[in-house]
């Protein structure tokens, strides 16, 4: 009997080590919530707040210039060929400043960029490497008077004639980046019609911000950490012709909400094209062991207003200025510049549009936008953020040198601007996140696993001794043959 008792105590406790382990498992994960919430908040001391300041993943602008090898062809109304030249690689540093922190939970900075050259990760020097592209002060002039009376049209040929103002440059990378002197810009500039006499994608750009934010600090909610409140003192933008288009939505992408799922969308504002656009989950995959969701923009994103009737607020200034699928109209976004944005390549592009032009080839896995989120923090540990910049152009009948220009839209660069986690991220991420969470849960079901495995062991040792101490049952009214013979035989 007292072994049954130490077997049933073992049973007991089995029991009890299993239902701990049970209990535990919401605890548990209720402990490692509260962790990542207080350490992904923005707030002094917080991780993420460190890493939002300052990031602890490297981020690199690559430049890729697109060479026009027919340019005096397509003078003649031919389709432009291209060549690609790149990459042309710049190491970004944007630290925040002028931090201010607010009683609603929210936070307002400002993020001047300054970019590096970085040699070792580029094709060539930008200041000596040249390429043939078209001259974008010029054709934003054209596009800007191209409603204008024909004799103005008439006057702006003779101006660029007389000054030797060609369509088509050699520049250097440097120069289309960072800024040359344009001769009308200069003319411009001295009657203070024009802010500077340089023209480049960058010019006086290099150590300034985009303007001031206001974000959410996610201190009373947590999904809301670094989502924009206000960018420039408004919660919406005014670049586009519909409400939809010109909403403020999402993070600037440096940091994400926690506790990510696969059906949600990620939602980031690009100040680069001037609007909000989303993600969506494509793919799971693991790198060093850690769980990685990758989140891609999708093709609707850029499709044209017959297949995704929500963009047409970015056709502007309305519905009938509506551009293929693939591309979205900068020009109210760029000063009036022709400028159209695009994946590179035309990515995803209408096939009209890769018509119009040669040496294209678009591909998924190196030309999408895509952010790989781990899912508990929300923290991006690779992202390839591209876009490619084109001039729209068209044939002008009133400037002699353009009436047999061909319609297209002509692609002058494309970037990438990327973030990818070194080791010693990696490394610190696992330390700080994966193997604490491990271990919480390698206890949660270890407790449980010990406790079902005792209850079971336990049960069979019962079971076993029953068998062996059940009492033999036999009928005594049953006589052998042997019982019924004398005990001596023989005769008398």
């Amino acid at each position: 009997m007292a072994g049954s008792g130490k077997v049933i105590g073992c049973l007991v406790f089995g029991c009890l080590i299993g239902v701990l382990g049970v209990v535990l498992i919401p605890v548990v994960n209720k402990v490692i919530h509260n962790m990542v919430v207080d350490q992904i908040v923005l707030k002094n001391g917080s991780t993420g707040y460190d890493n939002w300041i300052n990031a602890p993943v490297p981020v690199y602008a690559q430049y890729w210039v697109w060479d026009c090898i027919n340019h005096m062809e397509v003078l003649e109304g031919e389709k432009p060929h291209f060549v690609q030249k790149g990459p042309y690689t710049y190491r970004e540093m944007w630290p925040k400043e002028n931090i201010t922190f607010y009683d609603n939970y929210t936070i307002s900075y400002l993020a001047p960029k300054t970019y590096v050259f970085v040699p070792e990760m580029s094709v060539g020097d930008p200041q000596e490497d040249k390429f043939t592209t078209l001259n974008i002060p010029l054709m934003t002039i054209v596009n800007l008077l191209q409603y204008e009376s024909d004799l103005l049209q008439m006057l702006i040929d003779l101006m660029a004639r007389g000054i030797g103002y060609d369509t088509f440059l050699e520049l250097s990378v440097h120069d289309i980046l960072w800024g040359y002197k344009d001769p009308v810009l200069e003319f411009a500039f001295k009657f203070n019609l024009m802010p500077s006499a340089y023209f480049g994608f960058y010019a006086g750009k290099n150590g300034t911000n985009d303007g001031e934010y206001v974000i959410y600090s996610g201190e009373d909610d947590v999904q809301k950490v670094n989502k924009i409140f206000t960018y420039k003192g408004s919660t919406s933008l005014d670049f586009w012709s519909d409400e939809y288009a010109n909403m403020l939505n999402g993070t600037d992408g440096s940091l994400n909400p926690p506790f990510v799922k696969k059906d949600q969308k990620l939602w980031l504002f690009s100040s680069d094209i001037c609007r909000s656009a989303y993600l969506i989950y494509d793919k799971e995959y693991k790198y060093q062991n850690i769980k990685l969701y990758r989140f891609v923009v999708p093709p609707e994103l850029y499709a044209n207003v017959s297949m995704n009737p929500d963009n047409a607020g970015f056709c502007t200034p309305t519905i009938a200025n509506c551009l293929p699928g693939g591309l979205l109209n900068g020009s109210s976004c760029q000063q009036g510049a022709p400028v159209v944005f695009s994946l590179p390549h035309f990515l995803y592009a209408d096939q009209v549009v890769h018509d119009m032009v040669g040496g294209m080839n678009p591909s998924k896995e190196e030309h999408q936008i895509l952010f790989d989120a781990e899912p508990l923090t929300g923290a991006s540990l690779f992202v390839d953020k591209r876009i490619q910049i084109n001039i729209h152009t068209q044939p002008y009948p009133h400037i002699a040198f353009l009436k047999d220009f061909p319609k297209s839209f002509f692609p002058i660069l494309w970037l990438n601007e990327s973030a990818s986690a070194t080791d010693k991220v990696v490394h610190d991420f696992k330390h700080q996140v994966q193997t604490p969470q491990t271990a919480a849960t390698a206890v949660e079901y270890g407790l449980l696993s010990i406790g079902v495995l005792l209850v079971i062991v336990m049960i069979f040792v019962l079971i076993r001794r029953r068998q062996v101490t059940a009492p033999l049952k036999l009928n005594i009214n049953e006589k052998t043959t042997d019982e019924t013979k004398p005990l001596l035989s023989g005769t008398t």
